[in-house]
C-alpha cells in the first residue's frame, strides 16, 4: 500500500497525549496478538492517506514491541509514548512527528530511518543505532544517548540536545550537530546492558 502524505499545512494538531497513571505502568506493557498490530497500522495508513479523514491514528502507546520487525514502516504520527522497542528492527522507517516520549528504543536499529519532529523526549536510546538517521527538529530533551551509534545522523536542528549527552554517544565526521556541539568518534566504554533473548542452557 503507497501512503500519500498529507501536505504540512494540513497536519492535524494533535492534543498531548495524558500521562499514564501509575498503577496502569505497574502492570506491564501489553504484547500485541497475532495480527492486531497490521490492523492497526492499516488503519494508520487510511486515516494518513485520506487526510485524516478515514481510519484511525495508531495508539500503541505503553505497548510491547520490543524486538518488532517495522523495517521500512509507515510510522508518521503513531503514538508510540512508552512504548517497549527494545531491539526492534527500523531500517528506514518512517516515524516523523511520531510520539516516542519515554520510549524503550534500547538497541534498536534505527538506520537511516526519519525521525524528524519526532517527540523523542526522555527515551531510553542507548546502544541505539541511528546512523544515518535523519533526527532534525526531533526533541530529545533528556534522552539517554549512552553508547548511541550517531555515524551519518542528521541532529543538525534536534531540540533539547546537549553536551553531556552526545559524550556517552559516537560519531563521524558525517555527524552532523547543533552549533557549538561535537561528538566523539570513539565507541564509549560503558557498561550498558540489555538482555532481550533467553539464555540457551549449556550442552
Amino acid at each position: 500500500m503507497r501512503v500519500v502524505m498529507p501536505r504540512q499545512d494540513l497536519k492535524p494538531k494533535l492534543r498531548p497525549v495524558a500521562a499514564t497513571p501509575i498503577e496502569h505502568r505497574q502492570t506491564g506493557k501489553r504484547r500485541l496478538l497475532e495480527g492486531e498490530l497490521q490492523g492497526i497500522l492499516n488503519r494508520h495508513h487510511a486515516w494518513i492517506a485520506s487526510g485524516w479523514n478515514v481510519g484511525q491514528r495508531a495508539d500503541l502507546q505503553h505497548m510491547d514491541l520490543h524486538q518488532a520487525d517495522l523495517d521500512g514502516a509507515a510510522l508518521m504520527l503513531v503514538d508510540l509514548h512508552g512504548a517497549d522497542l527494545r531491539g526492534a528492527s527500523l531500517h528506514g522507517a518512517d516515524l516523523e512527528s511520531a510520539d516516542l516520549r519515554g520510549a524503550n528504543l534500547r538497541m534498536a536499529h534505527l538506520r537511516r530511518a526519519c525521525l524528524r519532529w519526532a517527540d523523542l523526549q526522555s527515551a531510553d536510546l542507548r546502544r541505539a543505532n541511528l546512523e544515518g538517521a535523519d533526527l532534525r527538529e526531533a526533541n530529545l530533551g533528556d534522552a539517554d544517548l549512552r553508547g548511541t551509534n550517531l555515524r551519518g545522523a542528521d541532529l543538525s536542528e534536534a531540540i533539547g540536545l546537549t553536551q553531556p549527552q552526545l559524550d556517552s554517544a559516537y560519531g563521524d565526521k558525517a555527524t552532523v550537530l547543533p552549533d557549538d556541539l561535537t561528538v566523539s568518534t570513539e565507541i564509549a566504554n560503558d557498561t550498558v546492558s540489555c538482555v532481550l533473548l533467553p539464555l540457551k542452557p549449556r550442552s
